[in-house]
């Protein structure tokens, strides 16, 4: 999301709403939702949820509009949600770097009602859980026939299971047990044999069936699949072919006996969790808080209908808060900045005067640099950020190399984010001096300003009424002194530098809203930090102050603005959570822009074109691992018991040379090292037990010598050939090097994923989340798949694969022979079915 798609809201500008006074947050409505997905509300970064409210249905105002009254309704559902931001540690250092905790809220959510209402709507995370599940309505699973049917299949045994019924979308179960298949409980047997009385019909021949445990019999023939039929004997219709090894309940004596019920099992993590919140219609604090990640969901946007409003609108209120010292804070980080290496300054500063060159057909670096003193400059500075800058194609981006003369450059075409003097947006080509335009750390806080503004509700709206001419000239004197206060205090003067063009030293929401077309202006509002009284902090006094400018006294009153006062406290939470999460009780935290203060560290939401940190690496290695080092297996003492941190420079910078540089393709190759590499513990093949050669060695290509080494088990002669010659050193660089030169280790892995494989380039199949492919391409087949496909899915989960812009789509679950590449495969299906027989999924041999 851009600051500019801010603009396109119909009111809630930070920091000045429509009606002139302070606006803490920002608005998403009818105005953005063409540009903006607004089909749910989700979490700005990772935290904890520590307070909510969700009414059954939305209070109501009752206003009255000429003689009528009419009764309008406001959601005061809301979400508080806790996070901690802290730049990244200094490798090599034990200092602890400075954190802020800061708070996001959501406000104006949907009510309760709407959820019960339609069971399809997505049911935030952060509410419990019910023991009742329900098959999602994105099931996949297909019962074939004229009225194709989608839902989830049903299982006989909880591995390698035959399919013997569906669940619809939408069904609710209930389960029991363990692991990726679990026993139905709520379900007698398939839906075939269930009677219009809920029973269960069917009888099997007790020849077929072998005791379990109680009336639990597990059947047991020479053929795949033994008859169900509608009476007891052979000649009654069959109902039902069941596979054998199914466990079933039977009753009754005679050869044949009645089923009661029918074990089934089904694929657990596809089931949807039932989540209801823990009470409705109160603020509820939670003791214990529920952790949340980036991209999760909040909820829906909810209904709001202002007093002038002829109907409700949908409207998302969002707002981001600290009740730290934000001061002490931005001194901290700066001086933290100042130590982190280089690859943190992620953001290019083009500075107000960077010259626009206009773009032309043929164009080329010497011809750019002779019209760039002629070219017209910016007037702002601006902070542009590497990953755009990343993205450009390659026709937008001209490199000039360094000469003994001169610094190298290079060129960027950059349309519609700088602007000029008459606030006209300038397209063309900017200029970056290698080493002399300034790159700058996120963490240095580039442009951001800590305001402490005092005015109040009164003052706000003496200066609004003053500026939109609402006063007759005797109330513009009497209430001049409240407007200059509002005019001239630290707020609107920081408004006034950055926006006011035509010097009446009158801010209103208009100008914000235009101010916001522009990306330069957008980012300097967005670099306020304000310290002011919360909104949702209620003291009547505040509000009632506000009676003379309105119009309502005693004697004439102004019935609409008692009402809308009495709308601002049922609206208002924070006596009621504020000392309960850690925020202050007086109501005045420092208010951040939402989407100024996440934009700037979402480069590290995602593990795209970042390095992977310690704590990333922790769902492969162990604590123990941190403190006493990996491959403590190793026969190598260059990297026994090597340090986590180091090792992780050297994997960082194989990933960087051979390009695996997405989220998702490193989540899927750490996964694959983290089994060759037996969880960073060794960097050869294992010797037998008595240390012998194991007989498979002498089948590789070269002989024994070419047997595993490195991350991901190199071997064959003629990969080690080509990977030594990728590193440009000599293809008679000794074998063992791959096993205990940490460049070679981890570089060995990475030129097989690109270029080793028989499969061919790895990445191509990863990006495509194809982890089976993946698999067989390293392994050669299915050794150790399931440990893989644990290990890929948490590490899709830390490395936050869902809110990257590229892979956030997808669904991220079991992995389906049926959705790989390798379904295609002729050789490949024959050697998944050596491992998982007919099953579609991976499990646990």
């Amino acid at each position: 999301m851009q600051l500019t798609h801010l603009a396109k809201a119909a009111g809630g500008y930070y920091p000045i709403g429509r009606s002139g006074l302070f606006h803490g947050g920002i608005h998403f409505d009818a105005g953005t939702a063409g540009t903006l997905d607004q089909s749910s509300v989700r979490c700005l970064a990772d935290g904890e949820v520590v307070a909510y409210r969700i009414d059954t249905h939305a209070p109501t105002t009752r206003y009255f509009i000429g003689e009528l009254t009419i009764d309008k309704p406001f959601s005061r559902n809301f979400v508080l949600v806790r996070h901690r931001l802290q730049p990244p540690r200094i490798i090599g250092s034990a200092d602890i770097p400075p954190s802020l905790t800061f708070y996001s809220l959501y406000m104006h959510l949907q009510d309760w009602a709407k959820y019960e209402q339609n069971d399809a709507i997505e049911r935030p995370g952060f509410w419990p859980a019910s023991p009742t599940l329900r098959v999602p309505q994105t099931a996949k699973d297909v019962r074939p026939g004229p009225l194709e049917q989608r839902g989830l299949n049903v299982r006989h045994q909880p591995t390698q299971g035959k399919i013997i019924d569906l669940l619809p979308r939408g069904a609710l179960v209930t389960v029991s047990g363990s692991g990726a298949y679990r026993k139905l409980e709520n379900r007698l047997g398939p839906a075939v044999l269930i009677t219009a009385d809920g029973a269960l019909a069917g009888y099997i021949a007790v020849k077929l069936l072998r005791p379990v445990r109680d009336n639990e019999y597990r059947i047991t023939s020479s053929e795949p699949a033994v008859n169900v039929r509608a009476g007891p004997s052979l000649t009654s219709k069959v109902l039902l072919e069941l596979p054998t090894g199914s466990v079933v309940t039977v009753s009754g004596e005679g050869d044949f006996r009645k089923l009661e019920r029918v074990n089934q099992y089904v694929h657990f993590a596809s089931l949807q969790s039932e989540f209801a919140p823990l009470a409705t219609d109160r603020v509820v604090v939670l003791d214990q808080p529920v952790p949340i990640q980036a991209g999760a969901s909040i909820g829906h946007i909810g209904e709001y209908q202002s007093m002038g409003a002829d109907r409700p609108e949908e409207k998302l209120h969002l707002e981001v808060f600290t009740g730290d010292d934000v001061d002490l804070f931005l001194d901290a980080s700066r001086d933290w900045a100042k130590r982190l290496p280089a690859k943190e300054r992620t953001w290019l500063k083009l500075v107000k005067g960077t010259p626009v060159v206009p773009h032309e057909e043929w164009v080329t670096a010497a011809r750019l640099q002779a019209a760039s003193d002629a070219s017209p400059r910016s007037a702002a500075d601006l902070l542009v950020p590497k990953s755009l800058l990343d993205g450009l194609p390659a026709e937008g981006k001209i490199h000039v190399p360094a000469t003994d003369y001169r610094k190298a450059r290079n060129w960027y075409r950059l349309d519609g984010l700088l602007h000029d003097a008459d606030h006209n947006l300038l397209d063309g080509w900017v200029c970056e001096e290698v080493d002399a335009t300034p790159w700058v750390s996120p963490w240095s806080w580039e442009g951001y300003e800590v305001i402490f503004d005092y005015s109040t509700p009164r003052h706000e709206m003496a200066s609004f009424f003053s500026a939109v001419g609402r006063f007759n000239e005797g109330q513009r004197e009497r209430f001049r002194p409240l407007a200059e206060k509002s005019n001239q205090g630290p707020m609107k003067s920081r408004l006034n530098a950055i926006l006011d063009r035509n010097g009446d030293d009158k801010i209103t929401a208009e100008e914000v809203q235009a101010a916001l077309q522009l990306p330069a202006l957008a980012q300097s509002i967005s670099q306020m930090v304000l310290r002011k009284e919360s909104e949702w902090f209620h003291q009547t006094q505040k509000w009632d102050a506000l009676d003379e400018l309105l119009g309502h006294s005693g004697s004439t009153p102004h019935w609409n603005w008692q009402a809308e006062k009495q709308r601002i406290e049922q609206i208002s939470w924070w006596s009621e959570v504020a000392e309960k999460v850690g925020l202050p009780s007086w109501g005045r935290p420092y208010h951040f822009h939402p989407i100024g203060l996440i934009g700037a560290f979402t480069q590290r939401s995602c593990a795209c074109k970042r390095d992977i940190t310690l704590d990333e690496m922790r769902v492969v290695i162990s604590e123990q691992q941190i403190i006493n080092g990996l491959f403590q297996k190793s026969s190598f003492p260059e990297v026994k018991n090597i340090e986590a941190e180091s090792f992780l420079i050297a994997l960082n910078q194989a990933m960087d040379r051979y390009r695996i540089d997405t989220c998702l393709d490193k989540a899927l190759f750490l996964s694959n090292l983290a089994v060759e590499s037996d969880a960073f513990n060794t960097t050869t093949e294992y010797k037998n037990r008595d240390n012998s050669i194991p007989v498979h060695w002498n089948s590789y290509r070269g002989g024994s010598d070419y047997h595993g080494r490195g991350l991901i088990q190199l071997t064959h002669i003629d990969n080690y050939h080509a990977y030594f010659s990728s590193e440009q050193v000599s293809i008679a660089t000794s074998v063992e090097a791959v096993a205990s030169n940490v460049r070679f280790i981890t570089g060995s892995a990475g030129w097989f994923w690109r270029k080793g494989s028989a499969w061919g380039d790895l990445s191509k199949y990863s990006k495509n989340n194809d982890l089976i492919k993946v698999i067989i391409g390293v392994n050669g087949g299915f050794n150790h798949a399931y440990e893989r496909e644990e290990y890929a899915l948490a590490l899709i989960d830390k490395l936050k694969v869902s809110s990257c812009p590229v892979h956030g789509g997808g669904h991220y679950r079991k992995y389906k022979l049926s959705e790989s590449s390798l379904r295609d495969s002729t050789v490949g299906s024959g050697i998944w079915k050596r491992y998982f027989g007919e099953s579609d999924e991976i499990f646990k041999r």
